[in-house]
């Protein structure tokens, strides 16, 4: 038990040194962060109602206006989460610049470096995801008749926490590839687009043509904000949380496995002189 705390202590002091700094900064935190979630959300919202509005239908792919609006909501509030990316994206540049060897000569590896940092940038967008969803979210589904899961919150709570981590892990594998390429600017992009269209943020997945669904269903992205935006809503019971944890949870580790390969393959090709 020692041995593993003093493993994890070096990790401990990165997330501490993480949120103090996203404290000190805290008002561009929440510029950035409010804006992103404002915006995003009020025009999502406003489109899904001008379709509902132009529809003679009451329900489309069985989910109700109330529904939908309440949806948007939470999987822009489970995005904003997950999208945080700053010290994954910030990895392709210093392997490009020679600017990795301040973390080689660290106690800790990379990839926890990376991961501890990236945690506590999260823990601050999950405590104020969190207070948003009760000043705003709880209010929003009073007002338009759509009822909220309390189980599904807490279903959807370890399924987010697995999304951050494969979101984490997909950027910094992208990030590892700058050990070949000279920029890797492009594949953040990519993964970027993918990711708003196939998390769900945009539209609930179940809306999608059978086709592309099923191509959907098996990507990682769909536990970034569909599924914890559908347990919170109720479109999926919450009875149905545990496969989807235990899929999350197994893309983790898969996609940590490969990560951890690229490192590996990658740092063997690294050099750096000077500094």
């Amino acid at each position: 038990m020692s041995r593993w705390s003093d493993a994890w202590r070096p990790y401990k002091g990165v997330i501490r040194a993480g949120l103090a700094n996203a404290v000190e900064y805290r008002t561009n935190f929440l510029i950035d962060t409010l804006a992103w979630l404002v915006v995003s959300a009020a025009v999502n919202m406003y489109l899904w109602y001008a379709v509902y509005e132009s529809s003679s239908q009451a329900a489309l792919a069985s989910i109700t206006l109330p529904q939908m609006l309440s949806y948007i909501v939470c999987a822009t509030l489970c995005a904003s989460i997950c999208r945080k990316g700053r010290f994954e994206r910030a990895t392709g540049e210093e392997i490009r610049n020679g600017e990795l060897n301040k973390y080689l000569v660290k106690p800790i590896t990379h990839i926890g470096y990376i991961l501890a940092a990236a945690t506590a940038e999260r823990i601050i967008s999950l405590q104020l995801t969190t207070i948003l969803v009760i000043v705003v979210g709880i209010p929003l589904a009073l007002t338009t008749g759509a009822a909220l899961s309390w189980m599904g919150m807490l279903c959807a709570l370890p399924i987010l926490l697995c999304g951050m981590m494969i979101h984490s892990l997909i950027a910094l594998m992208l990030s590892y590839f700058a050990f070949w390429l000279d920029e890797v600017w492009t594949f953040h992009v990519v993964k970027d687009i993918s990711f708003w269209f196939l998390s769900g943020q945009l539209l609930p997945l179940s809306t999608l043509p059978p086709d592309v669904l099923r191509i959907s269903n098996l990507l990682p992205f769909q536990y970034l904000a569909y599924i914890p935006a559908s347990l919170i809503v109720g479109t999926i019971p919450a009875s149905a949380a545990v496969p989807y944890f235990a899929g999350a949870l197994a893309w983790m580790i898969i996609l940590y496995g490969i990560t951890l390969f690229v490192w590996k393959r990658g740092i063997m090709r690294y050099s750096a002189f000077g500094g």
